[in-house]
């Protein structure tokens, strides 16, 4: 019997050492990861009056202006449904 009451405490202590390395590790991995960056929020400070604005979009550089790139989006992300539509409605789509 004394035998397996070691194995017992043994195991035991292995047990609560292991959660505790578990623990360091997770609070470890949160302190020191990076945020997403998609998520801060960048503030600039225009001190240009928006007159100078109008008075440097004449007509013949709006003519001669190039669109500005945009972002190029491959993936399609799941965002909120239309609450009010129901997907089997009977309309003349579906007859």
């Amino acid at each position: 019997m004394p035998r397996q009451s070691r194995f017992i405490q043994l195991f035991l202590v292995g047990t609560i050492l292991l959660c505790m390395l578990i623990g360091v590790y997770l609070a470890a991995c949160r302190r020191f990861s990076k945020p997403d960056p998609a998520n801060t929020i960048i503030r600039h400070s225009v001190d240009t009056h928006p007159d100078a604005a109008l008075k440097y979009w004449t007509a013949d550089k709006m003519r001669n202006a190039k669109p500005a790139n945009l972002p190029n989006v491959t993936a399609l992300e799941r965002g909120k449904q239309d609450s009010r539509r129901h997907p089997h409605t009977s309309g003349p789509e579906h007859s």
